[in-house]
């Protein structure tokens, strides 16, 4: 039988008793399965259940992301053990909704999935937590597929999506069939209201008939634009240019016989001429607008000279000119070099500022794809940084235990053998012995400076955090330095106030920084000086200084001291590992403190002072992961 203390780890049967999960183990099986095996596929029938017991297994699922587009399999999710998959056994869905693929060699249970909703209808409690947890699993997965769709999208979206060009191509030529209605619209209503309501006498006929023609084909127009827009993005900017150019020609010669059966000539409709050329070019590129804006004037002008020749019968629009305009030539040739000018001139400006804009949009297109592969370039390289901050951190676990389990054995026995247990050593010996034990001891120190960064950088420091007496913390740490100082024969002397306020802080780590600064100033301060610890309240802070009367620091050095492994070339900062102060500050800064450093810190002496100030109470900017 499947031991409960396993099945109390799985998420959906938190809350369950012993016997309930009993009932449960009994259900059980264990499957082992190879690496890049299916446990399970997505779509086949939803009869077990499972739960991982050992390695890991991949959740994956088809997607389809454009019609008529191959299905693309993708990793929602890996699960590690304890974790339950192929929920669907569990509802009443007829077949799983994911793919199961183990990651590695890995063990899991499984369970009939009849069988368990069974329990759970017999035991209500049962299946009410199990139906709780399932929920909570279920919420928490559709949110890991649904960011995994997005970024899946936004992948695909470089080779996928509709650039700009092609999707304004297509909307304008939705445009195009809109106005084209209201020109048929308007065509008919200028009819009446010339011949009705002005006089102006023209065969109406025609004029109905080339406006019902051209509904017509605006219809397939208009089916033709609709199968366009549902077509997968491939070559859709040569199709909409065809398609643009079909239509303007269709329009031009059709507006072409609404002004023949109009007055021809003497009709000033001509102009309009000028709106499906410029409206054609902003689509088209230059040969097929210019080759357009020829159409145009030799339509017209072929229209023209066939009335004026008297090949085709004149329309006169009686009322309005007179009966022979179209026969003076003066006039008949200013009409048609102004309208060809007119429409190449239209053409040349319109090409050409299209023809930027385009370009603009091809650059911004090229930037977003550039911008999109940048992004998925950075987020692969931070899951790397992750990835390396863990390991880094695992090593220094590693090196905590691998590294001072032996040196604490080894130093063990130096204490032995100093302490003459294992009987009397020459002085020579001796002296080789402590001095192993001394370097040994710096091992120690260094591990642990290696530990207290790791600790600082994941914000464990904030998690120790409390109300504590800075008064209390700095006395400590005097008493703990005083024995240094008197082997020296030092003056040691503290000044703090009684009435230092409370501070939010780490009492172990901010002892640690004075300690550091104290045993620094022991250090490089020669026999018979003096080192001075202040502490007073300045505004809403409290500000700590250590002065002492040694070697001080080399100006060159004093930017530096901060930095991590910096050991300078001159003064106090020549020797030791370069963690020392660097741990300081970060401790200080974790408190949302400062700290600075100053050699010499007055005229005519010698010796540094480090000063750092932490602010009274709690800080707003620290965050209290108890509370």
């Amino acid at each position: 039988m499947i031991p409960i203390q396993l099945l109390r780890q799985v998420c959906i049967f938190e809350g369950l008793t012993d016997s309930q999960l009993e009932k449960i183990s009994s259900l059980c099986r264990e499957e082992i399965h190879v690496a890049g095996a299916l446990v399970c596929r997505e779509g086949d029938p939803a009869e077990q259940f499972y739960i991982l017991r050992e390695g890991k297994v991949a959740l994956e699922m088809g997607v389809r992301l454009w019609p008529e587009h191959k299905i693309r399999e993708m990793t929602i999710e890996t699960l590690n053990s304890g974790e339950p998959f192929a929920l669907s056994a569990l509802a009443e869905s007829a077949v799983l909704t994911m793919s199961a693929r183990a990651v590695d060699r890995c063990r899991v249970l499984a369970l009939d999935g009849a069988d368990l909703q069974h329990l759970m209808d017999i035991d209500h409690h049962m299946g009410h937590q199990i139906g709780q947890g399932l929920a909570n699993l279920i919420a928490s997965r559709l949110r890991d597929t649904r960011l995994k769709l997005t970024d899946l999208l936004g992948q695909s979206q470089v080779a996928l999506e509709q650039t700009p060009e092609e999707s304004t191509a297509i909307r304008r030529i939705q445009y195009g069939i809109n106005f084209r209605w209201i020109a048929i619209a308007g065509v008919v209503l200028m009819t009446l209201v010339a011949n009705l309501a002005f006089g102006i006498r023209f065969p109406t006929l025609p004029v109905f008939a080339s406006a019902a023609v051209i509904a017509l084909y605006n219809v397939a127009f208009w089916r033709y634009t609709e199968r366009l827009e549902s077509e997968e993005p491939t070559n859709v900017i040569s199709k909409v240019r065809r398609y643009v150019w079909v239509q303007s020609a269709a329009d031009l010669v059709a507006m072409t016989a609404i002004i023949h059966f109009t007055g021809g000539v003497e009709n000033p409709l001509f102009l309009y001429y000028v709106f499906h050329v410029i409206l054609a070019s902003i689509i088209l590129p230059y040969r097929f607008a210019y080759l357009l804006a020829t159409l145009a004037v030799g339509l017209f002008t072929a229209m023209v000279c066939l009335e004026y020749f008297q090949i085709i019968p004149h329309v006169h629009l009686e009322g309005l000119v007179p009966p022979d305009l179209y026969l003076r030539t003066p006039y008949v040739l200013a009409v048609l070099f102004f309208s060809a000018t007119t429409l190449y001139i239209s053409t040349y400006l319109t090409t050409a500022i299209a023809g930027e804009l385009r370009k603009r949009q091809r650059e911004t297109v090229a930037l977003r794809d550039r911008l999109l592969l940048e992004a998925e370039e950075l987020q692969r390289a931070n899951e790397e940084l992750v990835t390396l901050d863990r390991l880094k951190t695992y090593f220094l676990a590693m090196a905590s235990h691998d590294l001072k389990t032996p040196l604490a054995a080894v130093q063990s026995y130096l204490q032995v053998m100093l302490g003459g247990f294992v009987g009397e050593l020459a002085d020579q010996h001796r002296h080789m012995l402590e001095r192993s034990s001394i370097r040994i001891q710096e091992l120690f120190d260094l591990i642990n400076r290696f530990l207290d960064l790791a600790q600082i950088e994941k914000g464990k420091l904030v998690e120790e955090m409390e109300m504590i007496s800075m008064e209390n913390v700095l006395t400590s740490c005097v008493e703990d330095i005083e024995v240094l100082a008197t082997d020296k024969s030092q003056d040691l002397r503290a000044d703090i106030p009684p009435d230092l306020p409370m501070i939010y802080g780490s009492a172990h780590h901010l002892k640690q920084v004075v300690t550091n600064l104290l045993s620094n100033s022991v250090k490089f301060t020669p026999e018979e000086g003096t080192i001075t610890l202040l502490a007073r309240e300045v505004d809403d802070h409290i500000e700590v200084a250590v002065v002492d009367t040694g070697v001080g620091i080399a100006p060159e050095d004093l930017p530096h001291i901060f930095e991590q492994f910096y050991r300078g070339k001159g003064g106090a900062t020549a020797k030791g590992t370069g963690l020392g102060l660097s741990i300081v500050k970060r401790i200080v800064e974790a408190h949302q403190g400062e700290i600075w450093a100053e050699s010499p810190y007055a005229d005519g002496q010698s010796g540094a002072k480090f000063v750092f100030t932490l602010p009274k109470g709690q800080p707003a900017g620290i965050k209290v992961f108890g509370d």
